[in-house]
């Protein structure tokens, strides 16, 4: 009776150890995916900004060629911006919170094959 309590004893430590194993390993998963989804979004972020930054002057010297005024061609750019940003304040719950809040899921939660379905 004692030996099979110490065997009890000792299957639920090894159980305790291998669940606390499962779960640091899924959260170096979960991290290691953040982190990743994280530089490729400061990358995209940055280059998207630099090409944002060329475009904005190029726009700004068509439109300023067709006005006939530079100060009017850059205002026009900057007008384009100041609506693009009500916009998405305006419209930011679907634009930017529900897209956000789910890919957050997604990286915390995937679906495993058996849990999806078609």
């Amino acid at each position: 009776m004692l030996e099979e309590i110490e065997n009890i004893k000792k299957d639920i430590q090894e159980y305790i150890e291998v669940k606390l194993d499962l779960f640091k390993l899924q959260s170096a998963e979960n991290i290691s995916r953040v982190v990743s989804n994280v530089v490729v979004a400061v990358i995209a972020l940055l280059l998207g900004s630099l090409v944002l930054f060329l475009l904005s002057f190029a726009a700004g010297y068509f439109m300023a060629s067709l006005l006939h005024s530079n100060e009017l061609g850059f205002l026009c750019v900057a007008g384009f911006y100041i609506l693009l940003i009500l916009i998405i304040l305006i419209f930011r719950k679907s634009i930017i919170d529900r897209p956000v809040i789910k890919s957050v899921i997604k990286i915390f939660f995937p679906k495993t094959g058996s849990d999806e379905k078609n």
